[in-house]
């Protein structure tokens, strides 16, 4: 197996999960209650938990069931293995749960530090080679399941994830939470496009990404609003040379929810990264959007941008974005912006002097808003399902 050690020093968490998981006897529930007290607690946490009401993403954590488990395909190909952690050594199993909670921390990302408590089941992948077709994952409805990618030197991959449609079950009981941790050594490429189309389920997703020398990461996500959704992603670039490329679309209506927090970390010199994401709400849909760029003080000649754009169809939408830039070094290229307001009226306008009835005209301004952002293997149907909800 290779090996992929933190650099980040995790006594805390070793501490609770080291010795419980080398006799795969798991934590408590209550034990995830305090140490979710210990996070709340934290100025970081309750800021990032400012516009999205945490406690019933933990009281449905708390019913999620613990032994869910992720399906395959594409996996047989040459260059791809996938373990399932129960074929792991227990001391196998303990590393590749450090190495993920390093990436992620906990005052950060809190759900995931629980979630991966809490877990039973998960995935190693290794990729050592330039792999053909996409590996594709399919999450449980419901479930906790955690993904370990590790990619060698020069191997590239496309990853595809998607979910269970959610169905109906009136004693259904907790939520769907994705973590997934990718680690790219130098020269790898890792193209990563998942999707989140179902509003009808409490959904949590988390991806860490960490990057060596000369490594690419691109990620290309949607999703609409949900009754409770938050979607995580921290991009660590740790190489010269690294970057990474990520652009979103999503829509919330009919009083869903849907926060997303960003953040991307230059920690090594000639790194860049771009960040393109635009949304619409529509009804009175609730929209978060948190876009964070760190230049570390060893990063030089880092380049980096972050635009939000959104487009809000009704009065009673709310739609709140925060991009941030923080700097601690020279000699840098960065840029960050965000942009809330409604269809031109001159655009609209010129369309409907051409003939185009008025909702129609909407539509398609909405389509191009939204396109913009949308490509790759889930893209049409992604739009599809925009398109139905702009109806």
């Amino acid at each position: 197996m290779a090996r992929v050690v933190s650099s980040v020093a995790l006594p805390e968490v070793g501490q609770v999960i080291g010795a419980p998981l080398l006799t795969r006897a798991w934590i408590d529930q209550e034990r995830v209650r305090e140490r979710a007290g210990e996070h709340l607690a934290t100025g970081l946490t309750r800021e990032l938990w400012k516009y999205t009401p945490i406690k019933g993403f933990l009281e449905a954590l708390a019913e999620t069931p613990a032994d869910s488990t992720a399906t395959m395909a594409g996996d047989a190909q040459p260059g791809v293995r996938a373990v399932p952690f129960a074929a792991l050594t227990a001391e196998d199993e303990v590393e590749i749960r450090r190495s993920i909670a390093g990436r992620l921390t906990p005052e950060r990302h809190v759900l995931a530090d629980l979630a991966l408590l809490r877990a039973r089941q998960g995935w190693l992948i290794e990729v050592s080679g330039e792999v053909a077709e996409p590996l594709e994952i399919t999450f449980p409805a419901r479930g906790i399941v955690p993904v370990f990618v590790h990619l060698a030197s020069h191997a590239s991959l496309t990853l595809v994830e998607r979910t269970c449609p959610e169905q109906p079950d009136a004693d259904a009981r907790g939520l769907l939470a994705q973590i997934v941790h990718a680690e790219l050594a130098p020269g790898a490429r890792l193209v990563h496009e998942r999707a989140a189309l179902d509003a009808d389920r409490d959904h949590y997703a988390a991806v860490g990404i960490r990057l060596d020398r000369d490594a690419r990461y691109r990620l290309r996500q949607s999703a609409v609003g949900g009754q409770r959704r938050r979607l995580e992603v921290h991009a660590i670039l740790d190489g010269d040379g690294a970057e990474v490329e990520m652009d979103g679309a999503y829509l919330v209506e009919n009083r869903r929810h849907l926060d997303q927090q960003l953040v991307v970390e230059h920690r090594a010199g000639h790194t860049t990264s771009r960040q393109k994401f635009h949304g619409i709400a529509a009804g009175k849909g609730r929209s978060v959007f948190n876009g964070r760029i760190h230049i570390h003080p060893r990063a030089p000649q880092s380049d980096a941008a972050l635009t939000n754009r959104n487009l809000a169809l009704a009065p009673d939408a709310e739609m709140n974005t925060k991009p941030e830039l923080e700097i601690y070094t020279d000699d840098v290229r960065c840029s960050h912006g965000a942009t809330v307001g409604q269809i031109d009226d001159l655009a609209l306008f010129y369309l409907t002097t051409r003939g185009i009835p008025v909702g129609e005209a909407r539509r398609l301004l909405a389509r191009g808003f939204l396109r913009d952002c949308l490509s790759g293997r889930l893209a049409e149907a992604t739009l599809a399902r925009f398109l139905e909800a702009l109806e």
